[in-house]
């Protein structure tokens, strides 16, 4: 009967002093139950136990960047940085030295996952913004708008994504307007053919008229000539601009082209091009009116 006593208080005696468990109650409690801890730890583990008191008293990885940030933002916490990490360290209270390291552990290795997790989303969230700006400046913006969609399906992307629809929505809709003007903008002179100047003969030369037989003043109309050979094949092409109103420009052309006016080229004058373009054949040209902008209001 002694001895099954005996055993009986061995057992109870060896749960009352088995390892030291770390208790966040106060701030005496905490530094007691750490220094315990430490003391009981084997030398290797000790200086991995207080990187991970640390990592759990800032909150993680996720509270370590955003002291950081608020760090190089210059924005102070509601929260005293005190208060923040009684808070924290709630997260292991009751634990052993043991189970704090495992623990620590784990929650590094769910942290790189997360980490490259991250990475893969802003890989695929900076590929569909570039894929949708290279639509964009192609003037395909239903396909633009698909991609911003898709972006707008990532966590990081929604607000890149909900800019990027409204402006591609705003550049289709600009687009559109600029597309139906176009054909109520007439080429009303056009002939190419070669001329002789000071320094060079027989140079190609056009000449360009319009008239603006809309309801909107314009600031810029662009019209590109094709110069064709004898097979018809276009062989080169020149961009024209006789509407384009600018303030380093003191030309007729830096005039808007109001509604109902004309545009006319001064008698005599042509635009020149550089080259003699020796295939091409004397008046096989075509001109079209490709581009417009409309007068600031």
């Amino acid at each position: 009967m002694k001895i099954l006593l005996t055993l009986s208080l061995l057992v109870l005696l060896t749960g009352c002093f088995g390892p030291d468990k770390f208790d966040a109650s106060n701030d005496e409690t905490i530094k007691e139950s750490t220094q315990k801890i430490v003391n009981d730890l084997p030398e290797a583990d000790r200086d991995e136990f207080r990187k991970a008191f640390m990592y759990f008293s800032m909150g993680g990885s996720d509270g370590l960047g955003a002291m950081f940030g608020a760090a190089f933002s210059g924005k102070s916490s509601k929260l005293s940085n005190e208060t923040s990490i009684k808070i924290n360290l709630q997260e292991i209270n009751g634990l052993t030295g043991k189970q704090i390291l495992n623990k620590y552990k784990v929650s590094l290795e769910e942290d790189l996952i997360k980490r490259k997790e991250k990475e893969v989303e802003l890989d695929k969230t900076k590929t569909l913004k570039r894929e949708a700006q290279e639509l964009l400046d192609s003037k395909k913006f239903k396909e633009a708008i698909a991609k911003y969609e898709a972006l707008s399906k990532i966590a990081s992307g929604v607000e890149a994504a909900e800019k990027g629809i409204e402006k591609a929505t705003k550049a289709m809709n600009e687009f559109t307007e600029k597309m139906n003007y176009i054909d109520k903008v007439t080429i009303t002179e056009f002939s190419a053919k070669r001329i002789d100047t000071y320094s060079k003969k027989g140079i190609p030369a056009v000449r360009i008229s319009l008239k603006n037989n809309g309801d909107k003043s314009l600031d810029k109309v662009k019209v590109i000539v094709y110069f064709q050979d004898k097979n018809g094949d276009t062989i080169f092409e020149e961009n024209y601009f006789p509407v384009l109103v600018s303030k380093y420009s003191y030309s007729s052309a830096s005039k808007p082209l109001k509604p109902g006016y004309i545009k006319e080229m001064d008698e005599g004058k042509y635009y020149t091009l550089d080259s003699t373009l020796s295939d091409w054949v004397e008046g096989k040209s075509i001109a079209k009116v490709v581009d417009i902008e409309f007068s600031s209001k």
